[in-house]
């Protein structure tokens, strides 16, 4: 049992060609900075001339976005680069754009899970809180059992959908990565 102890095993690590870049800290920071700040402005601004009704559309496109993005940027890491080899030798739309999709793996991941997302339930929870003060004052009621309501099913909402989502981008990684990158390769096109 000693000699067991002795012996270390040592997990290889994984073939791949994932480029990481030193600055891209700095870089997601300033963006994040920069797109909470812009989302937030908008947001509040725009949301406070806005019927409850609209409101709530805009809250729950909010969540949707949130979760969609955290859909792509597990489907990015889950997503293999090898069946994209004999596409791109093909030159089939798409498959070089997935290619680098899935190269730069932790980046587009960090942009879609963390910036995005982040950002996105910031912005859930200044629209939440837009609502519920503007219930209080319509209804002339505490505003105390709405936003524990509204609070509640937002959150609901983003995690219940994430959580859907997780399952549904780890089976089909190559399938969503294969679509962004054909929607990549229809705006290169364009341009």
């Amino acid at each position: 049992m000693a000699n067991d102890d002795k012996k270390k095993f040592k997990v290889p690590r994984p073939n791949s060609n994932i480029s990481i870049s030193p600055a891209w800290t700095v870089i997601v920071v300033v963006l994040s900075f920069s797109l909470s700040l812009a989302f937030s402005l908008v947001t509040s601004v725009f949301m406070q001339n806005m019927a409850v009704g609209a409101a709530f559309a805009v809250l729950f496109m909010i969540v949707g976005v949130n979760v969609l993005f955290d859909l792509i940027g597990t489907a990015v890491l889950s997503a293999e680069e090898s069946p994209f080899h004999s596409l791109c030798a093909r030159k089939v739309r798409g498959a070089r754009e997935a290619v680098s999709i899935i190269r730069h793996a932790p980046q587009v991941a960090n942009v879609c899970c963390d910036v995005i997302g982040d950002i996105a339930g910031i912005i859930s929870g200044a629209a939440t809180a837009l609502i519920v003060s503007e219930l209080a004052i319509t209804f002339g009621i505490n505003a105390l059992l709405p936003s524990l309501l509204l609070t509640g099913l937002v959150g609901a909402m983003t995690i219940g959908g994430k959580a859907v989502c997780k399952g549904v981008a780890m089976k089909n990684g190559n399938s969503v990565v294969f679509m962004i990158g054909k929607i990549m390769a229809l705006f290169k096109k364009k341009r």
